[in-house]
């Protein structure tokens, strides 16, 4: 641990909360993602695609998910989960749950299309974002990261531990990219119901492991040590809620405008449906009234 947290200029002396990773792969991993979608929404834009645009709400999507995975991955945060388990599950919801699905809402249809443009690309992208097959990878995913021996080793080297984010963040839009993203790169369109079912259903798995942690003895021989002073199984407690407690509520929030969004829709199709029935009763009052004799002797 100290050795990884060396390599990341870290240091177990200083406060966590005044220590920012500057470290170098997530520093440019960070500016290669803005650096293609900026070229991508731009330049490549305005020669292969000028008669598309990019709405602002896609933008500001794209800048919210980079700003919060600099933060997860730079800030004190990304110290934190160096020190306490808490940390680290703070810190791989941000980029699951959060920056995943803001990542996934910026890309307009017209990049999907160039993205997976190819016939193996398109096929693989559609094979992993299948409804049935996205969800068992994204909790394939937590579940194998947070198997002890894989996380102490993850915890412990540098390389490792920069290709658990990166799996938590493909894993991440894989899992939501039936629910938001464009849908000429998807296999299978979900109706509202199939997408609220599909955030119940996959939610399960991070519960279990989840309330799993919070009942469970220490499990991580790299956390049992820590400078804060915090007991090991407080920690592990603290973490495993933070997955089981504000993870579910966030699908439960994200069901939930799913369901409010079903309801306007019904609305809207039933307002549609009583201006078409008004408008065949008056159309059939008309039609009544030129058929009666009264209608012919006026004439």
């Amino acid at each position: 641990m100290v050795e990884h947290m060396r390599e990341m200029g870290l240091s177990l002396a200083r406060p966590w909360y005044v220590q920012w990773a500057w470290d170098p792969v997530f520093l440019i991993s960070l500016l290669v993602i803005a650096g293609l979608y900026l070229y991508a929404i731009g330049p490549y834009r305005a020669a292969a695609h000028p008669q598309e645009r990019v709405s602002r709400g896609q933008i500001v999507a794209f800048a919210s998910g980079i700003l919060i995975l600099f933060i997860a991955l730079i800030s004190p945060i990304n110290t934190l989960s160096m020190f306490l388990f808490s940390g680290h599950m703070t810190q791989h919801l941000l980029v699951s749950l959060v920056v995943s699905p803001l990542l996934v809402v910026s890309i307009p249809g017209w990049l999907a299309q160039a993205i997976f443009n190819g016939k193996f690309m398109r096929f693989a992208w559609k094979w992993l974002t299948f409804p049935f097959i996205a969800p068992v990878l994204f909790n394939a995913n937590i579940w194998i990261w947070h198997a002890p021996p894989i996380l102490n080793a993850m915890m412990q080297n540098h390389a490792l531990h920069a290709i658990a984010q990166a799996c938590y963040l493909l894993t991440g839009v894989i899992f939501w990219w039936p629910l938001f993203g464009a849908s000429v790169a998807r296999a299978y369109k979900l109706n509202i119901l199939e997408k609220m079912l599909y955030i119940l259903l996959s939610d399960m798995p991070m519960v279990v492991i989840g309330a799993g942690l919070t009942f469970m003895q220490p499990l991580y021989d790299v956390y049992k040590r820590n400078p804060l002073g915090i007991a090991p199984s407080v920690d592990q407690q603290i973490g495993g809620s933070v997955m089981w407690i504000p993870g579910a509520i966030f699908m439960i929030v994200m069901a939930s405008i799913l369901f409010l969004r079903w309801m306007l829709q019904l609305e809207a199709r039933q307002k549609e449906t009583d201006a078409r029935l008004a408008t065949m009763e008056e159309e059939y009052e008309d039609e009544e009234y030129e058929d009666t004799p009264f209608s012919h002797q006026q004439g």
